[in-house]
């Protein structure tokens, strides 16, 4: 199983480019730039680790449609991949941040415009828009040829939390990036994944699965908790309580629930004490939902990785948060070799 990164959207692309050149040398597949709001550019910041590096495959995660027309999405993930030599990759999905950001509103047919944006994007890098495009909510109606294009195609993921989602992807999709599941709960989210692949005209060569998983995992294992617990409102699909149920009996559930926005605040304000949530919720929430812990807690992750592998993800792409470099070193010199074999 391969290891990608998820960088931090507030990194330069001076720094981005040196932690991509790390991440090539410890053999990691990929690099993720976060797209949020009033950040650095995902696509933009990527040009000098393009311009620097020859193996590492790198793009924008997650970037929705509903904020950027398809046919844009296209031209950003395009533009890079040339000055990549083929490298690039975008994962599109439905969008959360951003579109409250921009008061922007989704359609009711969420997985249909999903569909159609990947199927645009796809087509506008494979030669396949010369006649444009009719879909139910985005259009092409002017012939673009993208005759310029001489690099392999890049790799079009979609972001997927629900089954429907999944289902689509896997028929549609280069790859789809399964969100924050975790490994309990994996087996059943492939399974979706699979029935969408099942379903495609012709088998696809390289199918890929990713999944989202915050790694907090650091010498002091305290200052890995107290930063494990400011990202929590972010994970297990906002902390749903579908999935923090399996962590915490069911009044530990409706404390989390009644204090969501709690630690939505303490976030903001970056803080990691929850008003109205004991420590030892968040941490067992911490520790369910996310790599968070000491060196010594590495065993344990890594065998986690190797039970997501072993349910047919392809990579596992790490969110990396505070002191980048220092966790790219722990999983470069400590976990890569661990999954090489799997």
């Amino acid at each position: 199983m391969d290891v990608d990164l998820i960088l931090e959207p507030d990194l330069t692309p001076s720094q981005i480019k040196e932690l991509g050149q790390a991440a090539e040398g410890y053999g990691i597949r990929g690099l993720w730039t976060s797209n949020y709001f009033a950040h650095w550019d995902p696509f933009i910041s990527l040009v000098p680790l393009a311009q620097s590096t020859e193996r590492l495959l790198m793009g924008g995660l997650a970037v929705s449609p509903f904020e950027m027309h398809p046919l844009k999405i296209a031209n950003a993930l395009l533009t890079l991949n040339e000055m990549s030599g083929g490298r690039a990759m975008v994962a599109v999905g439905a969008g959360e941040g951003n579109l409250d950001a921009m008061d922007l509103k989704k359609p009711k047919k969420v997985v249909l415009a999903i569909r159609e944006s990947i199927e645009i994007v796809q087509a506008a890098s494979r030669g396949g828009l010369k006649g444009g495009y009719d879909g139910e909510i985005f259009n092409v109606n002017l012939p673009c040829a993208y005759d310029w294009l001489k690099a392999p195609a890049p790799l079009v993921y979609g972001t997927a939390y629900r089954p429907m989602m999944m289902r689509m992807e896997g028929r549609i999709a280069d790859g789809c990036f399964v969100g924050c599941t975790p490994p309990e709960i994996v087996e059943p989210a492939m399974e979706h994944v699979r029935t969408g692949i099942e379903r495609r005209d012709t088998p696809p060569e390289n199918f890929r699965v990713n999944t989202f998983w915050g790694w907090h995992i650091k010498p002091d294992r305290e200052e890995a908790f107290r930063e494990s617990r400011r990202e929590l409102p972010w994970r297990a699909r906002k902390l749903d309580p579908e999935l923090t149920s399996l962590y915490l009996d069911e009044d530990e559930v409706k404390i989390v629930t009644d204090n969501f926005q709690n630690y939505v605040d303490a976030y903001f304000t970056h803080s990691d004490d929850v008003k109205g949530v004991p420590k030892e919720i968040s941490n067992k929430l911490a520790q369910g939902l996310t790599s968070t812990g000491g060196l010594e807690d590495l065993d344990r992750e890594i065998e986690r990785f190797k039970k997501f592998g072993r349910a047919g993800l392809t990579e596992i792409a790490l969110r990396l948060h505070a002191n980048p470099m220092d966790g790219l070193k722990i999983i470069g010199e400590r976990v890569i070799p661990a999954l090489r074999d799997l």
